[in-house]
């Protein structure tokens, strides 16, 4: 099938997307019930405090994304020579980015809020149509460009190594200063939230970026230790920082110390030595991806490396615990 066939799939979905966005965004604006197809939760949904992302409500990020695309692949399908290349790359740069924030977006529906809204899925659907399209039906050299522009992917790659490093630094600098007065307010935990949301963009164009890396050079890649020992501690990251970010940060109030809470006996203990044990998790395993970045080779077989890797996972986590420890002792003392 002809890339081009697939211009109008695109084109029709980002224009639903635009006028669904744009639907859920009047609604919000009016103040009005949004009606929720399969008994679903869409109110609880558009207006938590998930509805945001640093400050910018989601269905206008949506309205942007979809009238973009749409007027990109009307561009292609009508006068394609007026869209260069270039442009086509980071328009499926950017499909690929806005396909993770949906799947964000729907694991906080999920995990978070324990709600769900249909015509967030819808979008998310549309999302992945749109990503779809755009990746069955590019019409451009995708390797020789990506290679071309190697050394400003790079750069994004490095912001994004910053932008999550940086994160999970302050996210344990402030966790354990908020745990200095063995207390964690309602304001703190809202710092972390938000602290949280810039991992979660570095952690975003870390990925997308470095897919644009990958592409070029994926059978040298693929015979690398480093490169999937460095693979494998992304995902340690993805997965740990859903559990970290999205399921003990929101309830970081509960798991103050100093205030009576109506858990069951040892629950509340459980739970904080839970997070401190993900926080280091967090932290080594963003220095880890970070220094295998630095390196242009490493001198070890993949078992070696990885073993390294767990080992100094089990040294942090056993560290974690013991800081917990005493800061239990503290307060009972």
């Amino acid at each position: 099938m002809s890339g081009t066939l697939f211009y109008p799939l695109v084109i029709i979905t980002a224009v639903t997307g635009f006028f669904l966005s744009l639907y859920i965004r009047n609604k919000k604006a009016g103040k009005q019930t949004l009606v929720c197809p399969l008994r679903a939760s869409c109110d609880d949904v558009i207006h938590s405090e998930y509805s945001r992302f640093f400050g910018v409500p989601v269905e206008l990020m949506g309205l942007i994304y979809y009238a973009l695309v749409a007027l990109v692949y009307i561009g292609l399908q009508f006068q394609p020579g007026l869209i260069p290349d270039q442009a086509i790359l980071w328009v499926l740069g950017l499909t690929a980015t806005a396909l993770l924030f949906s799947l964000y977006l729907t694991v906080i529906q999920a995990i978070v809020l324990k709600q769900w809204c249909s015509w967030c899925l819808a979008s998310a659907g549309l999302c992945a149509a749109i990503f779809y399209g755009a990746i069955s039906g590019y019409t451009i050299d995708v390797f020789t460009l990506l290679a071309e522009y190697k050394f400003l992917i790079l750069i994004f790659h490095n912001i994004g190594f910053a932008l999550g490093l940086g994160g999970a630094v302050l996210t344990d600098f402030f966790f354990f200063k908020f745990f200095k007065d063995l207390r964690i307010s309602e304001d703190e935990s809202k710092t972390m939230s938000m602290v949280s949301e810039v991992i979660w963009f570095g952690l975003a164009l870390l990925v997308v970026s470095g897919i644009g890396l990958y592409l070029p050079e994926m059978v040298r890649l693929n015979e690398s230790s480093k490169f999937l020992v460095k693979v494998i501690v992304v995902g340690v990251i993805i997965i740990n920082g859903i559990f970290l970010n999205l399921k003990i940060s929101p309830q970081l109030v509960n798991i103050s110390y100093g205030v009576k809470h109506n858990h069951k006996s040892g629950e509340l203990r459980g739970f904080r030595k839970l997070a401190f044990a993900l926080g280091a998790v967090s932290i080594t395993s963003w220095f880890s991806a970070f220094l295998l970045g630095m390196f242009r080779s490493v001198p070890l077989a993949f078992i070696d490396l990885l073993s390294i890797y767990l080992i100094v996972l089990g040294i942090a986590i056993s560290v974690s615990q013991i800081m917990e420890n005493y800061l239990t002792r503290k307060v009972s003392a």
